[in-house]
């Protein structure tokens, strides 16, 4: 009580006279503070999807929603943060100023919430994984279905990118962990996987399925289908270490479009193992001679800075693809 008997109580800058009144302040004010991360995930958003309208459709507003929403967040800190034109959104300069310090805000909430979930038993969170096809196919459904056995209330975000990419994710809060060329960046946490075999590939009616191994230096004289991947990098490394040119003459985004022409006889492709698996079509693998392979990694920015459901699902990562493929693996720390 003050001198005059009266209760109050003191919330920030606040001075009430009555707790109850204090109480339902302190509501209004934690509303307020979830508010904000809500307009900062809204402004992210915006700004990954170039759209106003894709941004509302990923996080579930209407798009008149959306825009009062990042309306009332110039409005409060006076500040133009999004460039809103036919082509769709961009930051400003003052935005692209902003945007780190937003996105650090951010991760800081999403941890804050994860501890408390680590405390109450993991039953909530959101794992954020940066991702190229090839993981996506083969090694994610199973490690994701491991993981849910036992936290189940875990939700991913999975974002598809180049090495480059995710590599840059990570840096920057993007994501919490990534599947890399390892080593990946030095500024990166990083462990081992696995060595995948990049082969060379033909439709199983061309006479160099028949090879036991194929010279990388006979690829000059046949048409190449060159796949552009999460992790290329190491095919062009290849090709570049053995002074190899090839006769490009289809490039390729989609492993699948590139093995349904090379099975139709349009000509070779490298590619690596892994990508292979699960395919039923009439191709033959031949290993490359000299052999060639690329190393792939996980990587985060720290484990200090990771939420306790990440850590768990990076320790699980390793092992289970030190379990799927003991035979080639060295040990996850």
């Amino acid at each position: 009580m003050n001198q005059s008997g009266t209760k109050y109580g003191i919330i920030g800058k606040y001075r009430i006279h009555d707790e109850y009144y204090a109480s339902i302040l302190m509501q209004v004010i934690q509303k307020e503070a979830h508010m904000n991360i809500t307009q900062y995930e809204a402004l992210v958003r915006a700004v990954e999807s170039g759209t106003m309208t894709e941004a509302a459709r990923e996080l579930g507003y209407s798009q008149s929603g959306l825009t009062r929403a990042l309306n009332s967040l110039e409005q409060e800190w006076g500040v133009k943060l999004l460039l809103r034109g036919r082509s769709g959104v961009r930051l400003t300069a003052e935005g692209q100023i902003l945007m780190p310090l937003i996105r650090t805000v951010m991760n800081d909430q999403l941890r804050l919430n994860e501890r408390i979930d680590e405390i109450t038993g993991l039953r909530e969170g959101l794992i954020r994984v940066g991702t190229f096809n090839s993981v996506s196919a083969q090694w994610l459904p199973g490690i994701i279905k491991q993981f849910r056995k036992e936290y189940p209330g875990i939700r991913f975000e999975l974002l598809h990118g180049t090495d480059e990419q995710i590599n840059a994710w990570i840096l920057d809060g993007r994501v919490d962990v990534g599947f890399i060329a390892y080593p990946g960046a030095p500024e990166l946490d990083s462990d081992f996987l696995y060595r995948d075999p990049i082969v060379s590939i033909f439709a199983d009616s061309d006479p160099h399925a028949k090879l036991s191994t194929f010279p990388i230096a006979e690829l000059p004289r046949l048409p190449y289908i060159a796949l552009y991947e999460g992790v290329e990098d190491e095919i062009t490394a290849i090709l570049a270490q053995n002074r190899i040119q090839p006769d490009t003459k289809f490039m390729e985004s989609d492993d699948h479009a590139v093995i349904a022409m090379v099975e139709q006889g349009l000509g070779t492709s490298l590619m690596s193992m892994m990508m292979l698996q699960g395919f039923d079509r009439r191709i033959t693998a031949v290993p490359l001679d000299p052999p060639g392979h690329r190393d792939l990694g996980v990587a985060c920015r720290g484990r200090q800075y990771l939420s306790a459901a990440a850590r768990k699902f990076y320790d699980c990562i390793c092992n289970w693809v030190k379990n799927e493929y003991a035979v080639h693996m060295t040990t996850c720390i």
